[in-house]
């Protein structure tokens, strides 16, 4: 494991020190800075995006720190480095979000089905998917899901992630990917049927 093995004398060294170990593969060492800073990024997050949304921009946010460590050139400003990260991840976030009517704002409608189709032509399909969202029933049928499977729908239907991101953001195979994301939908649309028949009874 070399000079520093175990997660005590990890913890011990500086920010610096720890991205120096990283980058040498060692995710031990970045899960110290990860628990060493969560609290403050996820503050960052909850600030731009709100509270519902900003573990899992947090854990985007983390992704991307590792996949760009080598990138790091300010010495002594982490922090300040892994901030920057952060916020750029929510607002790209909030961008999607914007662009999402002929994308995934489409997927997301189909998987709900006919009933939770817009009321009227002159309400937009945005307006009612971000009522949907404040209603809390999409969230409820993600937060149903196997933490996987939750996982890849966020990114390929919220995030309007391709495939190819989604597999270099996780690790997963794109085989994986595409089968979590098709269960994940299964899932989420049998959820919403039946709560339609809960409401409806």
């Amino acid at each position: 494991m070399g000079q520093f093995g175990g997660h005590g004398e990890l913890a011990t060294l500086d920010d610096d020190a720890l991205v120096t170990i990283s980058l040498d593969g060692r995710l031990d060492a970045f899960n110290v800075l990860v628990l060493r800073h969560q609290g403050r990024v996820r503050a960052t997050c909850r600030g731009i995006v709100g509270v519902s949304e900003a573990d899992d921009l947090m854990q985007e946010a983390f992704i991307k720190a590792w996949d760009r460590l080598n990138t790091y050139r300010q010495r002594g400003k982490f922090p300040a480095w892994l901030g920057v990260i952060a916020r750029r991840t929510c607002f790209d976030h909030l961008r999607q979000r914007q662009r999402r009517p002929s994308t995934s704002l489409d997927r997301l409608t189909d998987l709900l089905g006919d009933q939770f189709a817009p009321e009227s032509p002159e309400r937009s399909l945005d307006e009612h998917m971000l009522n949907l969202e404040l209603s809390g029933t999409l969230r409820e049928a993600l937060d149903a899901l196997p933490e996987d499977q939750r996982r890849a729908v966020f990114y390929r239907d919220v995030m309007d992630l391709e495939y190819r991101e989604i597999a270099d953001a996780t690790g997963w195979s794109m085989g994986t990917v595409k089968s979590r994301i098709s269960r994940g939908r299964s899932a989420m649309r049998e959820f919403l049927q039946q709560r339609s028949g809960q409401d409806g009874s």
